[in-house]
């Protein structure tokens, strides 16, 4: 999410990155091995929230490389 916001785009999200609404999700499109390992939160939110495998929760992940993303509400 920080990353995201840092380039200018806008991140849905109702909890403000404190890992409970899972609005901003955003679908990896390459990279994802550039991206930390799913925490608890993240992992919670995925089963709940039904989170499509290759989509991750921006405010529980860290950027450690190279990614493209998207997102539906660009």
């Amino acid at each position: 999410m920080e990353a995201l916001l840092n380039g200018g785009l806008p991140v849905a999200s109702s909890c403000s990155g404190d890992g409970v609404c899972a609005k901003c999700r955003i679908q990896i499109v390459s990279g994802a091995e550039n991206l930390t390992a799913e925490n608890e939160t993240e992992k919670f939110l995925r089963e709940t929230k039904k989170v499509a495998p290759d989509s991750r929760i921006s405010c529980q992940v860290q950027v450690m490389g190279d990614i493209t993303v998207d997102a539906s509400y660009w």
